[in-house]
């Protein structure tokens, strides 16, 4: 059975991606240009899954997010944050919020979030901080797909100083332990390539950013030294 996605956004240009990105797929695309007017379409599209932009005319994004999820059908919300937009990441786990993505995003991106969440809806895509155990074998069974190379990435680095999914919790040790162990032994070679070429850019990045951090205090140290 075909799938509907509603996306609400008040900007064409961003709506007509969205489109266009599925017009190849059986996902079928419902369009909405404000808060309210998606509110109205709920009952009669009745979408498997939400895009909401965060900045768009009231109700905005995270509101739209909690009426949709306070409802008798709480699909998944994926928010849509502008690039130089502010984006809450608080308020977006306050609401419920499954994931977001920046805009502009690559088709690509779009299509393997919404996928992940829509052959899983009852799966979180950020797991509960826990021991790990039979939760984390429940997580990564079966085949793997999008959303394991989520849940991959999100242990893999969090602490990287990177947008993260707005949903993310705090991890136990025990926990990044086992689901570390379990990825490895579950996980195909690709998706293990994907968590790389994913987690290890940003920690480079943080590596360089915290090793100029130290050059700029030992240079003030030996200023002050020297003064």
């Amino acid at each position: 059975m075909a799938q509907t996605i509603l996306i609400a956004d008040d900007s064409p240009t961003i709506r007509k991606i969205v489109e266009l990105t599925f017009s190849d797929t059986d996902i079928r695309v419902e369009s909405a240009q404000s808060g309210g007017e998606a509110l109205d379409r709920l009952a009669v599209v009745r979408p498997d899954l939400v895009l909401a932009d965060v900045m768009m005319p009231e109700p905005n994004g995270y509101e739209l997010c909690r009426s949709i999820k306070s409802s008798e059908r709480p699909v998944p919300v994926v928010l849509l944050a502008g690039t130089f937009e502010p984006f809450d990441a608080e308020r977006a786990r306050e609401c419920g919020a499954d994931t977001h993505l920046v805009k502009p995003f690559e088709s690509d991106a779009l299509r393997a979030k919404v996928r992940a969440l829509l052959e899983a809806p009852a799966r979180s895509m950020e797991p509960q901080a826990t021991s790990g155990g039979e939760e984390v074998e429940e997580a990564l069974s079966g085949d793997p797909g999008p959303a394991d190379t989520e849940l991959a990435v999100a242990v893999a680095a969090p602490a990287v100083a990177a947008p993260r999914p707005p949903v993310e919790r705090e991890f136990t040790q025990e926990f990044v332990e086992a689901v570390a162990d379990a990825v490895v032994r579950r996980l195909a070679p690709d998706v293990l390539r994907e968590v790389a070429l994913r987690v290890v850019p940003e920690l480079a990045t943080e590596i360089i950013r915290e090793r100029i951090r130290e050059l700029e205090q030992e240079e003030l140290e030996e200023e002050t030294d020297r003064g």
